[in-house]
């Protein structure tokens, strides 16, 4: 264990090339270390560090880590195709986070052991803590070094974006279930790592509602919507909608929401929950007659809140139309799941159209697929349109539903190969669509918006 450890850290020291080459020249080195690791490597060693469930499963972690960090330099040059020091500087941070993070949290659990994390009995906090403790200054130092700039410059943006990167894929990687956690965690450190290019932390205090409470008015405003916070949350937890932690978690997502968009925020909050709530109730006994409705009697737990309340809370800090566009993909995934569900229609699996069990895992219906692209149509013009011009800017919405409607029928193909070996679970999927979603959509928006 602690050789493979070894050697996936040392891994890590490669990003340091990024400085000296382009995007393209970073793919290409990154594809022929995955053909090795896929091809060559099992001529020599790899049998000999492959763990026994790696092979029973005829998976492995070690051929899956240059191929994620072929996707991390990909995304990279995506999201920052405007300036590619920029986008190398990105993905030499997300990748020391992939290879430092994981690796000490994997040996520092096993040496020190100690206390678990409450969601998952595998994990310890020693791990989770040393995981933040290393990912955290060689993902700041990387990006400084890949700029050509001091290792440890003081940068307050920087040191923000590199903190919350941390600290969230520390939470992301200490998820129970994860057969292989490398293609969760590294994802969203990638995802938030890309914000330094486009948020003003000015702007967002500024925009932050938080911020604006001198006004007596805003400030009646803001104790009021946590006063309906507080009974909507309970609400929904005497009605059985959610159990105790995903009532929690729940009120703690609002306030947050409410503190950085205000009342437009917490709307746009309130009508994904009523429409997931609904969609999941829809002709619920038909479902439950099929053996396809969902468990605890559509009871949300922690584990499906969290999932789809993560990453929104994350970009509500950044701008309110990539918080919104997040919703909307999670709303329209939950619509087409449930419509689907209740129809009488086939189900069909994206990966050779081919007819599987209704309620299948990435399976798709062409009613509840229809009803997905609606919402996705009309939610993402209700999104973006402008009260004060009483206007929507039509290069956004096209760009908009365009990478909404590529999360939604990605979102199903991921699922459909994700079920052939089940490597990570649904949580993981959604957590990561959900960072990677507004990771592209901020990106996009500042771009056309000339930032």
């Amino acid at each position: 264990m602690y050789l493979r450890k070894i050697i996936h850290l040392s891994m890590g020291f490669f990003a340091l090339t990024l400085k000296w080459l382009t995007p393209f020249q970073a793919m290409f080195c990154a594809l022929i270390a995955f053909a090795h690791n896929l091809f060559v490597f099992p001529l020599y060693g790899r049998k000999k560090i492959e763990r026994e469930e790696e092979r029973t499963k005829k998976y492995t972690a070690i051929v899956s880590y240059p191929f994620v960090v072929f996707l991390l330099i990909f995304f990279s040059f995506v999201a920052n195709f405007k300036n590619e020091k920029m986008a190398m500087a990105v993905a030499a941070a997300s990748w020391a986070v992939l290879a430092f993070g994981d690796s000490m949290a994997g040996i520092a659990g096993k040496i020190f052991g100690g206390p678990k994390v409450l969601w998952n009995k595998e994990k310890t906090l020693a791990g989770s803590f040393m995981f933040t403790l290393f990912s955290l200054p060689l993902a700041y130092s990387f990006f400084n070094y890949t700029l050509d700039r001091q290792l440890f410059k003081y940068d307050d943006k920087l040191l923000i974006i590199a903190i919350v990167s941390s600290l969230s894929s520390a939470i992301v990687e200490s998820l129970p279930r994860q057969f292989d956690d490398n293609i969760s965690f590294s994802f969203v450190s990638f995802s938030i790592m890309t914000l330094y290019s486009f948020v003003d932390l000015e702007r967002i205090k500024s925009n932050s509602f938080i911020f604006n409470l001198s006004d007596g008015f805003n400030f009646n405003i803001f104790v009021m919507l946590q006063f309906v916070n507080f009974v909507l949350a309970l609400t929904a937890y005497f009605k059985k909608w959610v159990d105790k932690n995903g009532f929690l978690f729940g009120l703690f997502l609002g306030s947050v929401v409410i503190a950085t968009l205000g009342i437009r925020g917490y709307v746009v909050l309130t009508l994904f929950f009523v429409v997931a709530n609904s969609s999941t109730f829809y002709k619920f006994k038909t479902k439950e007659k099929r053996g396809i409705a969902e468990e605890n009697r559509g009871k949300r737990g922690i584990e499906s809140v969290f999932s789809k309340g993560f990453a929104p809370l994350i970009f509500s800090f950044v701008s309110f139309e990539s918080f919104s566009l997040i919703l909307i993909f999670y709303a329209a995934d939950t619509i087409a799941t449930e419509f689907g569900k209740a129809t009488s229609g086939k189900t069909f699996s994206l990966i050779g159209m081919k007819e599987v069990k209704s309620g299948s895992s990435g399976g798709v219906t062409p009613m509840g697929s229809l009803s997905g692209i609606i919402f996705i149509i009309l939610s993402v013009y209700l999104s973006l349109f402008e009260f004060e011009s009483m206007s929507t800017n039509y290069h956004n919405y096209i760009f908009s539903v365009l990478l909404l409607f590529l999360f939604f029928f990605g979102e199903s193909l991921i699922n459909d190969l994700n079920s052939r070996k089940e490597v990570t679970t649904k949580v993981a999927i959604h957590l990561v669509l959900g960072f990677l979603l507004g990771a592209f959509a901020n990106s996009i928006l500042m771009v056309t918006a000339g930032v």
